[in-house]
């Protein structure tokens, strides 16, 4: 019989020890006294309930590893899962209750309304949140405040960092096209990654790129025959795309056997990563290269990602994380090390010891900017494509791709500047 514990039964007994470790409702523990708890947000249920598990257990294994290493100040770490349903609304009552049981230390907002919504109400209630998933550039711009900080990539700093990669990887295949969604989000990411080609195909392969319009596509759609069309009338042989879950699938599916995938040459996707590989296996196209948030092979000589890894396959029998395993232990680690340094939990010294520290995480060496809070983080993306026997895809490569001049100027409470 195996000894390796289901994901499915670990996660169940971490959430149920979180809850329990409330107490009676109400109850407050004094500065100094009992656990140091910190509050992780989740999807545990609702449209994005996917990618929750991972997040539960990076950031549970971080608690573990913090703990095992003698905890903070003397004191055990305590995280406290709250399922924030993939809604606004959902997410600030979750924040709110944990609120009242005294706890001002935040981890979640995978998604970009539920990081906005609880990242609004961090300052009127001197607490702080680190968001491991949205890439919302307005985040850190014209919606900043002091109380948030971000320890993964913004969709500005992907879109370049993508761009780069192209030009380094592709110098021959100037024709470029997207696929986005036909909301301000899409008409953003395409204007960060249009501009990153003009830099970097000058820069890098010597010749400009030729640029189509994109073309835009609405959510939840289920006939992509007309946008599929225009892309084929167009002279594009590399696509950016950012359609996730069901509508890349059906899209997908249905541009096949009009001979897209065969047309498109490289692919250029903002953060399907591991799911849509799973999801399609052999049907998966060529050269088709996806955003993540950490890809734990890249980061093998570095201790606390190796450690990560290892104990996720422990815990697990899964050897290939997906990049939702890396964030939550990332800002877990952010905090540990705040907290070490003010020597305290309150809320205005461990926002001033993030914005001063530097610190070992699952992406080595790492620190927020000052400025506006974002993360200064190697972007990581890989390369995926069909293979013949189990699993029936593969990671060929990967790319580490430097973010610190990536990351564009600093315009807290301003909009993002596209230069």
């Amino acid at each position: 019989m195996s000894a390796t514990i289901s994901r499915r039964g670990l996660l169940a007994g971490a959430a149920g020890l979180g809850a329990a470790a409330l107490g009676a409702p109400g109850r407050v523990l004094a500065q100094g006294s009992g656990p140091i708890r910190i509050g992780v947000l989740l999807p545990l249920t609702g449209s994005q309930a996917t990618y929750a598990p991972d997040c539960q257990l990076s950031a549970q294994i971080a608690a573990d590893q913090i703990n095992a290493a003698g905890g903070l100040l003397g004191r055990k770490l305590e995280i406290v899962f709250r399922d924030d349903k993939a809604n606004p609304n959902a997410a600030i009552a979750a924040a709110k209750e944990l609120m009242g049981e005294g706890i001002n230390l935040f981890v979640g907002g995978l998604n970009t309304p539920s990081a906005l919504a609880i990242a609004g109400i961090m300052p009127d209630s001197k607490s702080v949140l680190i968001t491991i998933g949205s890439v919302a550039d307005s985040l850190t711009h014209e919606s900043f405040n002091r109380n948030f900080f971000r320890i993964t990539d913004s969709a500005y700093t992907r879109a370049q960092a993508q761009a780069r990669l192209a030009a380094e990887q592709y110098p021959d295949l100037t024709q470029w096209g997207g696929m986005l969604p036909d909301v301000e989000f899409g008409h953003a990411l395409w204007r960060s990654y249009s501009a990153g080609l003009k830099t970097f195909y000058p820069a890098l392969a010597k010749k400009p790129p030729q640029i189509s319009e994109p073309v835009l596509f609405k959510f939840g759609a289920i006939d992509f025959k007309n946008q599929i069309s225009a892309v084929m009338r167009q002279p594009v042989e590399g696509i950016y795309q950012s359609l996730t879950g069901e509508d890349f699938l059906t899209m997908i599916t249905q541009a096949r056997p009009l001979g897209f995938t065969r047309k498109i040459k490289v692919f250029m996707d903002l953060s399907g990563e591991l799911v849509f590989a799973r999801v399609l296996k052999q049907n998966l196209p060529d050269n088709f290269w996806s955003g993540t948030h950490w890809y734990y092979d890249a980061y093998m000589d570095v201790k606390a990602s190796r450690d990560l890894y290892e104990e996720y396959v422990k815990r697990t029998g899964d050897k290939m994380p997906s990049g939702y395993v890396g964030p939550a232990h990332m800002a877990l680690n952010a905090f540990a090390n705040a907290i070490k340094a003010a020597g305290q939990t309150g809320t205005d010294a461990v926002i001033g010891a993030l914005e001063s520290i530097e610190f070992e995480s699952a992406k080595g060496r790492i620190k927020f900017r000052k400025e506006d809070h974002q993360v200064v983080a190697d972007v990581n993306v890989i390369k995926l494509g069909p293979k013949d026997g189990e699993p029936g895809w593969q990671v060929s490569a990967h790319a580490k791709v430097p973010g610190a001049d990536l990351l564009g100027r600093p315009t807290p409470g301003k909009a993002l500047v596209i230069e």
